[in-house]
């Protein structure tokens, strides 16, 4: 099936063409590992997740790369600030290798819970000085860069004529009116790729170079370690809409003199997840993680469900009521599925079925990662009576392979939740609930109710009368 996305550099929808064929190589910009990524961090995980997937699902043989930095992003994108890995060893009194290994455990752990699928290679900055020094004295022999004394190495973005191409503006446009501290840059668009220890503290991340003891910028660790793993040249590259203009702009500055262009054919960008009164804040306490929605009792694979309903270019705004909606819907699917394993009219998988209704999900997901639209048709193919429970069963399977919402897990974990006898105390709780019921008497049957929740069990009422089941 043919795969689309929204480029952001030629700001146009573009059917995928790939370097190789039957390939893809892509390289998400992961976290920088001195404190927990949010959920807002999470989201563009999630969706390039669901990147991954959809190609997989179309055939692809995928290579994804997602870095780790553990050096050199400073506080202030303009190369000012303290190292947010030295910050974060400070703020926790250990070791910043500690302080690195903790939060990518954090991470890789919370990335598990969503269910992401592994990267392919997952690098630490700090484990490719060497490619980056190699690249910082390629584009000086190239007479791209210049010192500062006493500060680094800098790269001159005059002498990149398509700078900003990627965030929408051009040199002119971005230095109109900009004024230049006195900092020793050139222009104001100027960027350190190779920071000078300072000469007043002793730094724990720090090597020799060819410049004298310091640590690379943040922005060169990107293309060295894409590079190093995907080619000079590769099909994707994604990441938070804040990079476009910056982080990604920089990365292309500096590729593409010595590689040649394009150097990345495609560029993602995926859209906040935000707060009603703006983004999330560790400051504040509103920089939820995952494992934080774990312990208020949700399923992950409700905020999974919650990101899938809207579209990856469009800001999202998070609330505790937007999730337990999500969470709801979720548990309802999760029954259904249910409900068709334990038929007793299973019948035989429908081949033409099966075929016409996977190429229904599939396609919008493939058209720019419409995943809103893939769970629609979902709901459709629940609803549809003519489609017999092996051939839907069959079919979620290939839903959870491509939106990776664990339906099936689910649903057989509450099976076996459902075929755990209830204790006899339980048991009298319920019938006194049931009896309640039927003399109207609601909040004696509501209490009844409390009380067998906070027991660890529920009671499910239907049609033919009630069900008591272990909570998960």
């Amino acid at each position: 099936m043919t795969i689309k996305l929204y480029n952001t550099m030629t700001r146009k929808l573009e059917e995928f063409k790939p370097l190789v064929d039957g390939k893809m190589g892509f390289y998400t910009c992961g976290p920088t590992v001195y404190w927990d990524a949010h959920i807002g961090n999470m989201r563009t995980i999630v969706n390039s997740d669901i990147i991954k997937r959809v190609f997989i699902e179309n055939g692809y043989d995928v290579t994804h790369v997602m870095n780790f930095t553990d050096v050199g992003h400073l506080t202030s994108d303009a190369d000012s600030g303290d190292d947010k890995m030295e910050k974060g060893a400070a703020r926790e009194n250990m070791s910043v290798w500690d302080v690195a290994q903790k939060y990518i455990n954090n991470f890789l752990h919370d990335s598990d819970l969503l269910n992401i699928i592994r990267p392919t290679h997952t690098p630490r900055a700090t484990d490719h000085i060497a490619e980056q020094i190699a690249q910082v004295q390629k584009l000086e022999e190239m007479g791209y860069t210049y010192e500062i004394p006493g500060d680094g190495i800098y790269y001159d973005t005059s002498k990149f004529a398509a700078y900003g191409a990627l965030g929408g503006q051009n040199l002119s446009e971005l230095r109109g009116g900009a004024r230049i501290d006195d900092t020793g840059k050139r222009n104001s668009t100027d960027f350190a790729l190779w920071k000078y220890s300072p000469t007043d503290t002793k730094r724990q991340m720090e090597w020799d170079s060819p410049w004298g003891v310091g640590f690379p910028g943040w922005h060169i660790e990107c293309s060295a370690m894409s590079m190093k793993y995907l080619g000079q040249h590769f099909d994707l590259h994604v990441g938070g809409q804040e990079h476009a203009k910056v982080h990604h702009s920089n990365e292309i500055a500096q590729s593409e003199p010595i590689v040649g262009a394009p150097w990345v054919t495609y560029w993602v960008h995926f859209e906040w997840l935000l707060l009603k009164d703006g983004k999330m804040s560790k400051s504040a306490g509103t920089a939820y993680t995952v494992r934080s929605l774990v312990e208020r009792g949700y399923d992950p694979m409700a905020y999974r469900f919650l990101l899938l309903q809207s579209h990856y270019r469009q800001p999202l705004e998070f609330s505790f009521e937007s999730l337990d909606a999500a969470a709801n819907g979720y548990k309802n699917i999760v029954r259904k599925i249910a409900d068709l394993i334990n038929s007793d009219n299973m019948g035989d998988l429908d081949s033409a079925v099966y075929d016409a209704w996977h190429d229904k999900i599939l396609a919008p997901a493939s058209d720019n990662f419409k995943t809103a639209e893939s769970l629609v048709v979902i709901q459709e193919l629940l609803k549809d009576t003519t489609v017999n429970p092996a051939t839907k069963i069959a079919l979620f399977e290939f839903v959870d392979r491509l939106l990776g919402l664990q339906f099936i897990d689910r649903a057989k974990k509450l099976i076996a939740l459902e075929q755990v006898a209830a204790p006899a105390e339980i048991v009298e709780l319920a019938k006194r609930r049931a009896d309640a019921k039927a003399a109207k008497d609601w909040a004696m049957a509501d209490a009844l109710r409390a009380e067998i929740d906070a027991a660890g069990w529920t009671v499910l009422d239907g049609k033919d009368g009630y069900k008591i089941v272990k909570k998960a």
